[in-house]
């Protein structure tokens, strides 16, 4: 598979130059002493990287997760309590892949997501994700829904590193840039008062991803403005600094 990946990789980055130009500033933008090779290299592991999401996104039957025990029976005991969750990901390893928590955890599970102007590709796109239990709703009716649901504890999981537009965000340093910062997920967890953590989905051999949870609070409304965001942003900052490849460095994050 390893020569599959990259030549994907070379495929995208290098013949048809997929976003390259963009991939290439925000890397040197976010490593500002990262020498020329150095950038290169992370720019072609990265290509090399997305070329595997690629074919596990195809083949969604292949990325399998990996949980450890503690991990499920901590959640477990939260929604016991009868208590909301929130998990913070990023555009970091394959996010899709999370949609795959209902097969190894039982409690109700949803996300949040961006509709596509593409009807077709819209229903597709949904038919993919909730095929394994997960239920997705359109962001512009999350919080509504959440609050409306509050009395049946859940797991719901925000894709939290989206450009929010300026003056919507959180005004904050990452990647050692200006960034504005989406403060939703924060919104909503405090009017559940749920718990929240940030998830790193880590790559292993195999199409298998380990799940990492970092505890972010126990009890949201207890927290101040802000807290939750910065602490979720610090936490997916790290786990970019470790492993810079597996982040989505094509998406315009710094406009």
């Amino acid at each position: 598979m390893n020569r599959i990946y990259n030549f994907l990789g070379f495929f995208i980055g290098s013949l048809c130059h997929y976003r390259s130009q963009v991939t290439v500033q925000n890397l040197a933008r976010a490593f500002p002493n990262a020498s020329y090779g150095e950038v290169m290299q992370y720019r072609r592991s990265f290509y090399r990287n997305m070329g595997r999401i690629l074919v596990e996104s195809i083949f969604p039957f292949l990325p399998k997760l990996i949980a450890e025990p503690e991990t499920i029976k901590h959640l477990q005991q939260i929604h016991h309590n009868k208590r909301n969750i929130i998990l913070m990901i990023g555009h970091y390893g394959n996010w899709e892949a999370l949609n795959k928590l209902p097969l190894t955890i039982d409690i109700p599970i949803q996300a949040l997501y961006k509709p596509l102007k593409s009807k077709l590709w819209n229903s597709i796109a949904i038919k993919l994700r909730e095929n394994y239990g997960a239920r997705l709703i359109p962001s512009q009716h999350g919080i509504r829904t959440l609050i409306k649901e509050k009395d049946k504890p859940s797991i719901t999981i925000f894709i939290a590193d989206q450009f929010p537009g300026y003056q919507n965000g959180l005004p904050m340093k990452f990647m050692n840039q200006d960034t504005f910062i989406f403060t939703g997920a924060e919104k909503v967890a405090k009017k559940l008062n749920a718990f929240v953590a940030y998830v790193e989905m880590q790559p292993m051999t195999q199409h298998h991803w380990k799940i990492k949870l970092e505890t972010i609070c126990d009890y949201a409304s207890e927290t101040e403005d802000g807290f939750i965001t910065k602490v979720y942003t610090q936490n997916l900052e790290k786990s970019i600094q470790r492993e810079p490849s597996w982040w989505l460095w094509t998406h315009r994050r710094w406009k």
